[in-house]
């Protein structure tokens, strides 16, 4: 059985993976900043090994977003040239970094980030176009990989993503 540890996961697009996850038969652990929604999450999908390196096929998904991408933001006819989230971009250009460097530091694991694209979650007061079901799509495919899928990449729903 597939452990996977979701450090974001309960409400919205942590969720929502978490659950299609379990569903796919993996043993979910869910981590999360409130105590108690947490402990109703795991309640409500199911289980963590903090030993990752001694998986089979260890893999680990970090949820980012477009506005982290540097070649969009710098492209004055791209998708995100008028969005000026300024903390919230730079946390997301931040851990498309971390990805790649933590997937250079240990290539035998499938690290990558993920764009679930912009998902109608509380964190945008619900204005996104799409479902977290949709959204959690890209999640749950890059974190169903095996040994044989990248690493260090960073994925849309259906591509990979500009740096």
């Amino acid at each position: 059985m597939t452990t996977t540890l979701i450090t974001g996961a309960n409400k919205g697009l942590g969720f929502e993976a978490a659950r299609q996850l379990a569903a796919a038969g993996h043993q979910v652990w869910i981590g999360a900043r409130d105590h108690a929604r947490g402990r109703q999450a795991a309640d409500d999908v199911g289980a963590f090994i903090p030993l990752l390196e001694k998986s089979q096929a260890p893999v680990v998904v970090n949820v980012s977003s477009g506005v982290g991408s540097l070649g969009l933001a710098a492209d004055p006819d791209g998708p995100w040239s008028e969005a000026n989230y300024p903390v919230y971009a730079s946390s997301k250009a931040a851990l498309n970094m971390l990805t790649i460097r933590y997937a250079a530091a240990f290539p035998r694991m499938r690290i990558n980030s993920v764009d679930p694209g912009f998902t109608a979650t509380d964190f945008n007061q619900h204005r996104g176009a799409q479902t977290v079901e949709q959204g959690a799509e890209a999640i749950v495919r890059y974190a169903l990989i095996n040994g044989d899928g990248p690493t260090g990449g960073f994925f849309d729903r259906d591509s990979p993503e500009l740096w």
